[in-house]
């Protein structure tokens, strides 16, 4: 049964929408000036807003986390699954590998890398469930708990809310790509009112800081393999250039577009993540590091839900806060910018191939990079080849992780292609935000649309110059702060988005099944309204 398609000329206006472009400059002036020139202040101000809410509501985000768990596995398994994005019978766009592979460099960015080295090492000074620094336990929960963090914990955020935005995109063919759209069966008259702007504007400012938090979290990871390899030493001016280097290729690939671009990009940097993850599985202690990653694997699926819900009630410790809820909170910051980003590449997909797809993909290219480098981390450690508990406290996690690095053979030229693996990895999710940020910015764009070149390239530019405001005033601690206190608010368009799909199956889930699943079926609701025009 086909759907009524307008025609692509009346749909087509690729000029900025004012009412959205505007405040959301207006506000990432008011955000990002106070930054710049009372950083301690502002420091000061984030924190205290963040740490009560996170100690008062940290818990329901871990609630919130599990249920969308659960939806996906639902949605997955159900009839609904069949539903697909687009006409009946018509092909995916990117064939699967290139389609997970542009999920995955634009959800993880270069933040992959560094965190399968630097939070193994936290874990063994602040471990998890009771257990104490540097024992043996605390061995065995450190890759256990990665692998809950960066698991369907992190990615079911990610395809549950691109679920509504697919639908209205794709099937019923509304001409922007919008939270607000998205959420028209709940926001009602409101979606084009101010409500429905003020959740856009918010979306991209939302977006635009946690963006601006990744890279404030790769840029001194390659700062810190520059000193390595050429003995270039840290500083502010390294930094600005290593960010314009990235701003640089993210900019030519949102200018290239999806196909010649962001595509090509994301193929790229997988190829080099595998190359990177078959030499330290070869070059290392190849059998030891199956042995750690397979007995972390176990204690995962075997103690999933008390990892989920433990929140250390009866002691002091703040692992849950600092880890198990900082992730719920930083994936909730990505996961409506995502849900965008997926919607638009998805067309021809159904449901479940989105879901079940798309968690598999990317939790297996997760899970072989932390599979090799947090246990190859966690095995020179615990065999005194590098004690790099010590450098993380004394010198910080980049430094940690080039000497654990350095540690492989040609460990100067390893530090060297992630060099280019952590720039690319940059580029292709900043690149990616820009693209769904002037996508939301845009009045009126077709399905086969891309967002005005000038427009995408000018949010790359607005992007670097957020997360330089955000290195001159602390780096990585700030960051961190600033990227949890992002992820709390735009849990809520998450929430949203997900309610919103719930309406939408209640409300139009005859006409979907008809169309994709039941064909001998009576016309209803939706499908009656549309059958009338």
């Amino acid at each position: 049964m086909a759907t009524s398609t307008p025609s692509h000329e009346q749909e087509n206006d690729l000029r900025p929408e004012k009412g959205i472009f505007w405040p959301a400059m207006i506000g990432v002036l008011l955000i990002a000036l106070p930054m710049l020139f009372f950083p301690k202040a502002s420091e000061e101000l984030i924190g205290a807003i963040y740490t009560p809410f996170s100690i008062k509501f940290g818990s329901l985000y871990l609630w919130i986390t599990v249920g969308l768990i659960v939806l996906c596995i639902y949605f997955a398994c159900s009839r609904y699954g069949d539903i697909k994005f687009g006409d009946p019978g018509e092909k995916p766009q990117y064939s699967l590998p290139s389609w997970v592979a542009m999920i995955f460099c634009s959800g993880v960015a270069g933040a992959v890398m560094f965190w399968s080295i630097v939070e193994p090492l936290w874990d063994l000074i602040t471990p998890p469930q009771y257990a104490e620094p540097l024992s043996t336990a605390s061995f065995d929960w450190a890759l256990t708990y990665m692998l809950l963090h960066w698991g369907p914990n992190a990615w079911c955020t990610y395809f549950i809310t691109a679920l509504p935005i697919a639908y209205l995109f794709h099937i019923r063919r509304k001409p922007v790509l919008r939270i607000s759209a998205a959420s028209e069966v709940v926001l009602g008259k409101q979606t084009n009112g101010f409500i429905g702007r003020a959740c856009d504007v918010f979306f991209i400012l939302g977006l635009l800081f946690c963006t601006a938090v990744t890279m404030c979290i790769s840029l001194p990871t390659v700062e810190a393999a520059l000193e390595q390899i050429f003995g270039i030493k840290p500083s502010f001016t390294v930094e600005i250039v290593v960010l314009i280097v990235s701003a640089g290729v993210a900019a030519w690939s949102v200018w290239s577009g999806l196909n010649k671009g962001i595509k090509v990009l994301s193929d790229i940097n997988v190829v080099i993540a595998l190359g990177m993850v078959a030499y330290g599985a070869l070059c290392g202690p190849t059998a030891a590091l199956f042995d750690i990653f397979t007995n972390a694997f176990g204690k995962f699926v075997g103690n999933f839900w008390n990892m989920n819900f433990w929140t250390s009630p009866f002691s002091d410790s703040t692992f849950p806060r600092d880890w198990t809820i900082f992730y719920a909170l930083f994936w909730a910051g990505y996961g409506p910018f995502m849900g965008l980003f997926i919607a638009r590449i998805s067309r021809g997909r159904t449901v479940r191939e989105v879901i079940a797809w798309g968690l598999v993909g990317t939790c297996t290219g997760g899970y072989l990079i932390h599979g090799v480098f947090a246990s190859y981390t966690l095995y020179i450690q615990y065999h005194g080849i590098l004690d790099a508990v010590s450098i993380l406290k004394n010198s910080g996690g980049p430094a940690a992780m080039m000497a654990v690095l350095d540690t492989l053979p040609f460990g100067k030229a390893v530090m060297l292609v992630y060099c280019a693996f952590s720039t690319i990895f940059l580029a292709t999710s900043v690149d990616s935000g820009c693209y769904v940020i002037s996508s939301v910015a845009t009045t009126r764009m077709g399905v086969n649309d891309d967002p005005a070149r000038w427009h995408r390239s000018f949010w790359a530019l607005v992007q670097a110059l957020l997360a330089l405001g955000l290195l001159s005033i602390g780096g990585l601690g700030v960051a961190k702060i600033f990227g949890n206190f992002s992820g709390a608010l735009m849990a809520l368009p998450t929430m949203l988005l997900t309610i919103a799909w719930l309406k939408i199956v209640k409300k139009d889930g005859h006409y979907m099944l008809c169309n994709f699943v039941e064909k001998d079926c009576t016309p209803s609701g939706l499908e009656a309204e549309m059958a009338k025009k």
